[in-house]
Order: structure tokens, then sequence, then C-alpha cells
């Protein structure tokens, strides 16, 4: 006897359905503003075209400059603190285990700021135990360099803003004006089956609108009868999240050559969805925990009470059990 998990679940294979609009764009020389599932403002600046490859190592030696200069700064402030010096040591194993952790999940996107992040803490901390000496005259530098180059990263630089608000995802894929909310109403299993994505010129990415997501896949005919519109059910994607979703059944087609094709919605985590199409994934609709026996330890007294008999010393009780869940050869 043992504690034990067990669930009910259908083993699917859709697509991730969300609302959304596709970012174009035809230039060639562009830097992207925003990390994949960041929220972005209308107007706000998604992505910087360059005109020159000039203007493009201008920028980006103004960027390194004004971040020297801020570490400077910093480091002005803090020289003569060794409690800021020791905070930043912390900070720094800190960054180190996100670094990794990041790493090794595969969230790449995110790793890009963190290892930009844990480079500026370290040039912090030395700057920080070396003392505050020709700091003033280094940031002057600095300062003069800085106002000679922002005059031609502005002037070969242009700005590509979000048509609408929305969720911020790197990557077309062509399924944006397929697959929709909207198409989801009325698309049968065998529409499905056969959606083809439609070819992607060149983008800087596309705006999730809202914060609802979808996932519609094909079921067969049976286990599409016992489930119930409206429904709160657990979704266990096979690569790209790996943690439950909780969703909402909201469609149940009709029967076409022995499928169904179930819809289930979400708005909740949709930063973590918005790189995720085609999946396999679990649809998990009951889940029962309790104590695992075997079937054929069950007796019924008398009464009609089910149970089991355990043995303590040499003597043998009877123990009323209540059946939670019936697997193939055990109970719960």
């Amino acid at each position: 006897v043992y504690r034990y998990h067990s669930e009910e679940s259908i083993a699917l294979r859709g697509y991730v359905v969300r609302e959304e609009q596709v970012v174009d764009c035809t230039e060639t020389l562009i830097e992207l503003t925003h990390a994949e599932g960041t929220r972005v403002g209308l107007g706000d600046t998604v992505a910087t075209v360059y005109r020159s490859a000039e203007a493009l190592q201008a920028t980006q030696e103004l960027e390194t400059l004004r971040a020297q200069k801020e570490q400077l700064e910093y480091a002005r402030s803090a020289s003569s603190d060794a409690e800021t010096a020791l905070r930043l040591d912390t900070d720094i194993r800190d960054q180190i285990v996100a670094v990794r952790a990041a790493f090794a999940s595969g969230s790449y996107s995110a790793l890009d700021s963190l290892a930009d992040e844990l480079k500026t803490t370290v040039l912090r901390r030395e700057y920080a135990y070396n003392g505050s000496e020709d700091l003033t005259a280094r940031l002057d530098e600095l300062n003069a360099q800085i106002s000679a180059l922002s005059g031609a990263a502005s002037g070969g630089t242009t700005r590509i803003t979000a048509p609408v608000s929305g969720t911020y995802s790197a990557v077309a894929d062509g399924y944006e004006s397929v697959l929709t909310p909207e198409s989801l109403n009325t698309m049968t299993p065998s529409q499905l089956s056969s959606v083809t994505p439609q070819s992607v010129s060149t983008t800087v990415g596309k705006l999730i609108r809202g914060s609802t997501w979808y996932f519609a896949a094909s079921v067969s005919a049976s286990d599409a009868e016992g489930l119930k519109v409206g429904s709160r059910l657990t979704l266990r994607m096979a690569s790209g999240v790996d943690f439950d979703l909780p969703v909402t059944l909201s469609r149940v087609s009709g029967e076409e050559n022995g499928k169904c094709l179930i819809v289930v919605q979400s708005n909740r985590y949709l930063s973590y969805m918005t790189l995720l199409r085609e999946q396999n994934a679990e649809l998990i609709l009951n889940e029962y925990d309790g104590l695992r026996v075997p079937k054929n330890a069950l007796r019924v007294d008398e009464n009609g009470v089910s149970g089991v008999y355990c043995l303590v010393g040499r003597v043998a009780y009877f123990k009323p059990v209540r059946i939670v869940y019936q697997g193939s050869d055990y109970c719960l």
C-alpha cells in the first residue's frame, strides 16, 4: 500500500492559436528592441532600421560607451562604500546562477540580457574595489565621445513602431492569418489537418493581441463524448512549457469521419506560449490521489461495505475504504 497519483487524459496533437498581427519590414540591417514575450504599447518602437553599416557600428559603439559611463558613475558613488562592494559579490553569484538556469532551460532570449547584466555587475565591482581616482577625467572623456557619436547614430536610423498594442514575438511562421480565433468557431477536423502556412515575407516579428490563447486538436468521437463545454481542464505540453496549463474547454465540434475538433483556451501564461505552434500535448480530464491497493485485495462485508484486511501482529482487521479511482489492476 502506498500513496499514488493517477490521471485520466487524452493524447493530442494540435496547434496553438492566437490573435496575431505581423509587422512587415523589407529592410536588412535591423535591431529588435524587445525581448520575446514582452508587452508592447501602441506606437512603441519594435525595431530600429539602420541605413548603413556605419550607422549600425556607431549605434553599437554609443551603447557601449553609455554602459561604461553608467558603470563609472556607479563606481564613483560606491568606491568608498565597502558594504556596496560586498553586496555586488552577492549579486554576481546570484546572476551566475540565473545565467546557468536560463541556459539549462533553453531560455535563450532571456540569456542575452542576463549575460549583459552579469558583465555590468562584474565591472561595477572592479571599479568599486579599485577606488575612484581618475574616474572624473574618464567620465569627461566618455561624455565627449558620446556627444560626437550621437549625431551619427541618430541620423542613420529609422524606427518601426507597433501598429497595435500586444505581446511581442520575433517569429512569424505563416499561420498568423490561417489559424485565427474566429476560424476555430467553424473549423472541422479535416480542415485542421489540412491547414498549411502561408509564405512569410521579411518581418520583424508579430504582436499578439489580448491575453487569450487557444489550442485546437482533433480527437476520436468516443473521447469527445465525455467532454463538456465550459469544463476546467489541464493541458500538458510535450515541449516548450515545463509546467501544466489551466484551460477551459470552449468548443467540441460535430463528428466528422469518427473525429471531433476540440478547442481549449486560457488567458494565463501567454508570454510562455509565443513561440509554440504545432505541439504534442496531453489533456488531463481528472486527477486522483489516494492509497493504491491491488484490486484483488478489496473485500465487501455483509453490510455491503468495501474494505481491505490489514494484518496487525497476528490479527487481521477489516478497514473500510472509499474507492476514488479504479485502474486496470488497482484501486485508489
